[in-house]
């Protein structure tokens, strides 16, 4: 229906939060920042809410939203003009309270910095994006903004080799960011399964997993196994220098102590193969959690893509969080990052290994905190990970979700996120996300910018459908 021109008009009846109503199509838009003209002066708001509505055959949007950086006693205001705010302001609001790490820039906003605050990664953060959403890469992106930026020290584990540049700048980038990147970096280490490109070999030791990893590894039971169990504690225990060498010295040692019970362990190992994992540190050879200790660095990455078997993985997991828990006390502050979390934390564990991983994960996601001990876990779905983990997360970082039922258990839990800017998830294109919690001084829709590294990985050419 033709007729005049609708004016965008907001309202607010508390002084902190305010109602609007605009044309469809106009500057107002769910997620964007916006200035009122309201007394005493301008205010600068986020617009949280909205939906469509039909006033007199004319179809309009209408919601609601927060007015930032109001002072105590701000006056009510009724049906004052609301447009979109300029660039210079928005990138005054994001540039405030520390938030130096620049991911990329806003959607819809190019010339604004996406930006997060670095402290609020002393809390526990979940990135969330499917297959194809660009989480990887993004991931990859905050990584080099943490090494930059900061002092904090990362630990990641990288199931997919994803992470093994995270030490070198690509060719393109401008020389002036390149040194300054190189010199924030000269502490990042790479161990992988299989050592190449310089990496380290990465390995563990069998007194590392701790008795009850060690006991899960080769699905012994504390009651139904009750006397290898029991054996295999005292044995661990006896060990000399406070755990055997290698799983060598430990077969040898089990084999040659003529003893029934300990043979039957011997047996059990050889049986389940524990033996051939290529993890497994020989007698000389330093380990991960020994690189962590002796060497300090400022990144450590943790390629795990080699180990042919998810048990690989998992051990190395649980020697790191073995490791951790027990220097807890030292309160060294880091970040633990763990691409594909779901790979060593399921949801749904099948196995006493897998158990004990999501077991040591739940501990330093309700506990981890007042240690230093922060997690950054990063997987395609909610639904992949233990509630008790999720439910400790107080940043989300959102890439595209396109099913409606991951949408909705995410706005629920995570309820500090306003549930209309999650279901945007389901529009975002390749890079764009919602980033949300104590890491952004608001709600912020962004697109991920230029990697500064070589992404690690890459998916299967697909020349063969030409």
């Amino acid at each position: 229906m033709d007729g005049p021109t609708v004016a965008a008009v907001a309202w607010s009846t508390d002084g902190t939060t305010f109602n609007y109503r605009s044309p469809v199509g106009g500057e107002v838009r769910l997620g964007g920042y916006v200035v009122l003209d309201a007394p005493p002066g301008e205010l600068l708001g986020q617009v949280l809410s909205q939906r469509s509505v039909e006033e007199r055959g004319r179809r309009l949007v209408t919601g609601t939203g927060q007015l930032l950086d109001v002072r105590p006693g701000q006056p009510t205001f009724d049906e004052v003009a609301v447009s979109a705010a300029p660039d210079q302001l928005i990138a005054a609001r994001l540039g405030q309270r520390g938030a130096s790490l620049e991911l990329g820039t806003l959607r819809g906003v190019p010339d604004v910095a996406a930006r997060l605050e670095a402290k609020g990664f002393n809390r526990h953060t979940f990135l969330c994006g499917q297959s194809g959403s660009g989480k990887t890469y993004s991931l990859g992106r905050l990584l080099e903004e943490l090494v930059l930026r900061t002092r904090l020290p990362l630990f990641v584990l990288d199931p997919n080799g994803d992470h093994v540049h995270l030490g070198r700048t690509g060719p393109d980038v401008d020389p002036t960011v390149a040194a300054a990147y190189a010199e924030a970096a000269r502490g990042v280490q790479v161990l992988g399964a299989e050592p190449r490109d310089g990496a380290a070999p990465l390995r563990i030791r069998l007194s590392e997993l701790g008795p009850a990893g060690v006991a899960a590894l080769m699905q012994l039971d504390p009651i139904a196994d009750r006397r290898e169990y029991n054996a295999l504690l005292h044995t661990l225990r006896n060990a000399p220098d406070e755990g055997f060498a290698s799983v060598e010295a430990a077969t040898e040692a089990f084999g040659a102590s003529g003893d029934e019970v300990l043979e039957l362990i011997r047996m059990r190992i050889e049986n389940l193969g524990v033996d051939r994992m290529a993890a497994w540190a020989k007698r000389s050879a330093r380990t991960i959690v020994e690189v962590w200790e002796q060497d300090a660095p400022r990144a450590l990455i943790a390629d795990t893509s080699s180990f042919e078997e998810r048990r690989e993985r998992i051990a190395v997991a649980v020697a790191v969080l073995e490791h951790l828990w027990a220097q807890r006390k030292r309160r060294r502050p880091l970040l633990l990052v763990v691409d594909e979390a779901h790979d060593v934390c399921p949801a749904l564990p099948d196995d006493p290994l897998q158990r004990l991983a999501v077991e040591l994960f739940t501990r330093i996601a309700g506990e981890g905190r007042k240690y230093g001990i922060h997690l950054l876990l990063a997987s395609q779905r909610p639904d992949k990970l233990p509630e008790n983990v999720l439910s400790q997360c107080d940043n989300l970082l959102l890439m595209r979700v396109n099913s409606a039922g991951d949408r909705a258990a995410l706005a629920s839990r995570f309820g500090f996120v306003p549930p209309e800017l999650v279901e945007l998830a389901g529009t975002f294109g390749l890079g764009e996300s919602l980033l949300v919690g104590k890491v952004s001084p608001d709600p912020q829709l962004a697109r991920t910018g230029t990697r500064l590294t070589p992404e690690g990985g890459a998916d299967v050419p697909t020349d063969w459908a030409s």
